[in-house]
């Protein structure tokens, strides 16, 4: 049997590299036999060997799952790296007993430095040793290009005592600089007493693509002399290189290094492929054999030669012709100087081209394991997927997410110099990372709530309003099922009104105001609905105690009005929520977490819910469910599907509300805006125009069979539908942020600022005017109505001998893809309630109109954006009453009633300014105010 070419290969000196690495070659027990059979003794690898092995297996993907699971947000180049390493290792254990038997000499693993940082000379060497030390086997040679910049980082990594395979060379001039900087590399480390024995390096030196480029530019000239060098020139170029090893690592200088012990820095041949088929496919194999050189083979090569390879030392012949050979290039005009560095220029780009193509691989994974982690979402858009589908490749283009990410306020203002001077865009985005930060603080959390148990107390009532008031409201009617004496949270009350009806209710539900804890809860801090209330219920609590300060808690910003009245009062507490938070997006901060922690919520599983989200949410455009539902929102909007409509289960109806203030102050400004729908009950689809986008949040294993069945009937009948499929109540902590993802794009995509409400305060400004004239006189100003009916009082474009007909006659102003707003200045009763829907439906269904319903002065803080900076598409309905009950509040001249009146008469005069349509019904006091609203309904 004829001995085997790749001995007779070994024999003569050479070592033998493979030139590939892929994870079945080290698990299935490849490299093992190419060692104990093909006389391979070490293992190259490169970007393009990576890209090829993880892209096209799935052997790395059970890994991939098990660290993005790990840490969703880790990049893509320490995804790479995780992967990478893991290979590495595992073919550095498998060659260990060849670096052994070797003594150092051979049984090396390669591992490349981001080709990104070619020309980064301090960033090429932190990454060298980071990865050194981060594989952590002896026998590793990290890969560094031996461009200018990598040359002096050569010489400080082999200072260092690392393992250096040069790469990318391809001129003489760049191999004799390179084993400069290896020897000077050698000289740093024994000046500072290091151990020359225990580093190694190999040159490589690329043979194959110095022929593909040379042979083109000698078939340009035309000459057949030239002709005649073609398949020539990368051979003499590699044995000019070896004559100058020999050269150098024979000099006095290396010999004191060798006396040492330092290795030579072997010249190893790379590139040794045949790329032209008209060339013996081994020949750049057989042509370079000598001794104290390594040939890196890819696996088509190593077969070739095996079978058919004619071994014999090569190397030498002709050696010392090789540099003359080069200098015949010159007669040709062609500049070896110059085509050498075109091929490292090229060479590294390609190198940096595929780990480019790798990493977006990588992160292709990555996304979408982080969005499978996530409560799906699918979208029915039929004629609308193609402009949301386009709005989303766009944003992808832009970098959409990243940006968002970064804080980049152009994602929602072009014009840099105009985005930096907008405050919300520069410090109303901390909402992004606020999951993370409060995960860290559950524990304390915990340890407040059973504080609160430990004293206690026996109930919660939260004093807030919007933003303060609404997610505490979720929280509450979603998980507030027991009491801590049954293992569970508090109950807790919100109080977000200021009719006097409304505080009395509280106030009366309050068992033992001794052992009731209060939350004081305003972002400013100045809200007058919250100090009002904060007024009435220290006063309450004062009367039993001598220290009512201990029931209270603020939540609120730091340094804001309310935080000095805490300390001054001696409040048991404050919890600051950072600044950067707008009160929309502050469910997951402490306005939202205190109260959910009293209620007994799972914080940390809510947290994390919400940070996976957050996490698949800084994915690009086509994985990222927060921009995916932006996209919708946005795109709708623009073509007049501007009324999004939100369905839940039952046990999960509360969300609908908080949305709603989330969606209309963000939106609902400079002439445009997308009105949410909450609580409206669903309906055939007869009953609705051509204006509305539906969005069903499904709660596994909640009664979900009816609502589903209605749900594929405005599907089937073309209506765009987006699903929501959650599996937990803890979900919500995803939705929270998904939503706020959504709004904030919905924002980019219309071309608004959704952190800003420019609107908000035309109101409050009204009301203040009018308690400013109260303090004057004593009195509101008195209105006359337009008609009196005896006990409602009209006041608007009114006409007609009944309400009913007056609200007639202002519906008759109704356009299609308006809505109707019914805003109720009245206590929440669950009868009221009925009568308010009762009301809405009948619109509904009459208008074939979307409704709101908003109770004032809540909505003021929500809803009241939108009504006021939209495009005119509001039909406003303003419910007032005269309250027969009358709550003094301490301190103060006026009552609530007063402050109620005076708030319905503000926000009546902001929209009047604003020229919307608008008419009011006052409801005399003494009179059954649901029976009141039942007679406006249309027949």
């Amino acid at each position: 049997m004829p001995e085997n070419p790749l001995k007779q290969l070994s024999d003569l000196g050479q070592s033998l590299w493979y030139d590939n690495i892929e994870r079945s070659m080290i698990i299935e027990g490849k490299l093992a036999r190419l060692i104990a059979e093909d006389y391979v003794v070490g293992v190259t690898s490169n970007p393009t060997i990576f890209q090829k092995a993880i892209a096209g297996s799935d052997l790395y993907d059970a890994q991939i799952q098990e660290v993005v699971t790990q840490n969703p947000v880790i990049s893509a180049k320490e995804l790479f790296e995780a992967l990478a390493i893991q290979d590495i290792q595992g073919a550095a254990d498998i060659l260990q007993p060849v670096y052994e038997r070797t003594n150092g000499v051979d049984g090396y693993i390669s591992l490349e430095v981001s080709p990104i940082l070619a020309n980064d000379t301090e960033g090429t060497i932190a990454e060298a040793k980071r990865l050194f030390e981060a594989v952590s086997r002896p026998n590793l040679m990290i890969k560094i290009p031996a461009t200018a910049a990598g040359l002096p980082a050569i010489t400080e990594v082999i200072g260092s005592g690392i393992n250096v395979n040069v790469t990318m060379m391809f001129s003489l001039q760049n191999y004799i600089e390179v084993a400069n900087a290896y020897i000077a590399g050698l000289e740093k480390l024994d000046a500072a007493g290091g151990d020359l024995t225990m580093v190694a390096s190999v040159a490589s030196f690329f043979v194959s693509r110095v022929d593909t480029l040379l042979d083109k530019l000698l078939e340009e000239t035309g000459k057949p002399e030239a002709k005649a060098l073609q398949g020539k020139m990368a051979i003499a170029n590699a044995k000019a290189a070896y004559k100058a090893f020999k050269e150098i690592f024979g000099s006095e200088r290396f010999q004191k290094l060798a006396e040492k012990g330092a290795q030579v820095q072997r010249v190893l041949w790379a590139s040794t492929s045949t790329k032209n088929p008209n060339y013996r496919d081994v020949i750049y194999a057989e042509e370079l054999i000598g001794p104290a050189t390594v040939d890196t083979a890819p696996p088509a090569t190593i077969e070739a030669l095996k079978d058919h390879g004619q071994i014999r030392p090569s190397l030498e012949e002709g050696m010392a012709e090789a540099p003359a050979m080069l200098e015949r290039l010159k007669e040709f005009n062609i500049d070896y100087d110059a085509a050498m560095d075109k091929l490292q220029v090229d060479g590294v780009e390609a190198f940096a081209k595929s780990f480019m193509d790798l990493l977006n691989t990588l992160e292709a994974k990555r996304e979408a394991i982080v969005s499978r982690q996530v409560s799906p979402m699918t979208m029915s858009l039929e004629a609308y997927q193609h402009s949301v589908d386009v709005r989303l490749k766009a944003w992808e283009a832009a970098q959409a997410a990243a940006r968002i990410w970064d804080k980049d306020g152009t994602v929602w203002v072009s014009d840099p110099d105009k985005a930096a001077q907008t405050p919300e865009l520069t410090n109303r985005l901390g909402w992004l990372t606020i999951g993370q930060e409060m995960l860290a603080e559950a524990d304390h959390l915990a340890a407040f709530a059973a504080e609160i148990t430990a004293a206690g107390f026996q109930q919660v009532v939260l004093l807030g309003m919007g933003g303060s008031s609404l997610a505490p409201e979720v929280f509450m009617r979603t998980f507030g099922t027991s009491s801590p004496s049954q293992g569970g949270g508090f109950p807790l009350t919100v109080l977000d009104s200021t009719n006097p009806v409304q505080v009395a209710s509280v106030a009366a539900s309050i068992a033992d105001p001794a052992k009731t804890l209060f939350l004081v809860s305003s972002k400013s801090g100045g809200t007058i609905e919250t100090l009002s209330a904060f007024k009435y219920f220290y006063h309450v609590v004062g009367q039993v105690k001598d220290n009512p300060g201990e029931n209270f808690v603020a939540l609120t910003d730091p340094g804001s009005g309310l935080e000095k009245l805490a300390k001054e009062k001696n409040f048991r507490r404050i919890f600051s929520t950072p600044k950067e938070v707008g009160g929309r997006y502050s469910a997951l901060t402490y306005f939202g977490l205190v109260p959910a922690a009293l209620v007994g919520v799972d914080m940390p599983k809510l947290l994390r819910r919400a940070n996976t989200m957050a996490e698949a949410c800084r994915n690009s455009a086509a994985n990222n469910p927060g921009l995916q539902l932006g996209a919708v929102m946005g795109e709708l909007a623009l073509a007049g599907r501007d009324k999004v409509t939100l369905f839940t289960s039952p046990k999960i109806a509360a969300f609908g509300v908080w949305a709603e203030q989330l969606i209309a102050e963000s939106t609902g400004k400079h002439s445009t805006g997308i009105l949410p729908v909450a609580d409206e009950a669903i309906a055939e689809p007869l009953h609705y125009g051509n204006d509305r986008l539906f969005v069903y949040l499904r709660l596994a294993g909640d009664d979900n069979v009816e609502l589903e069945g209605k749900i594929n009937v405005l599907e089937a009948a073309g209506h765009p539908v987006i699903r929501i499929y959650m599996d937990e109540l803890e979900d919500l902590g995803q939705e929270f942020f998904r939503w706020e993802m959504a709004t904030a794009a919905a924002g980019a995509a219309l071309k608004i600022n959704p952190f800003d409400q420019p609107n908000v305060e035309s109101a409050k400004i009204k009301a203040r005017e009018l308690m400013a004239e109260f303090d004057r006189s004593g009195q509101l100003p008195v209105v006359t109505p337009t008609l009196d009916y005896d006990d409602i009082d009209v006041y608007g474009p009114a006409m007609g001998e009944t309400v009913t007909a007056s609200l007639q006659a202002f519906l008759t102003q109704f356009r299609p893809g308006d809505y109707v707003a019914i805003m109720a200045y009245l206590p929440y009763e669950a009868e009221i309630d009925a009568a308010l829907n009762q009301l809405r439906l009948r619109l509904r269904d009459g208008l074939r109109a979307a409704t709101t319903v908003g109770y004032g002065p809540r909505f003021l803080h929500s809803t009241g954006q939108l009504h006021k900076g939209d495009n005119n598409k509001g039909l406003f309905i303003q419910i007032t009453h005269t309250p027969a009950t009358e709550v003094e509040i301490p301190g103060e001249k006026y009552t609530f009633a007063t402050l109620h009146a005076a708030q319905a008469q503000g926000d009546y005069n902001a929209l009047q300014e604003n020229d919307r349509r608008l008419i009011r019904f006052h409801i005399e006091r003494g009179q059954d105010l649901a029976g009141a609203i039942r007679r406006l309904i249309p027949s």
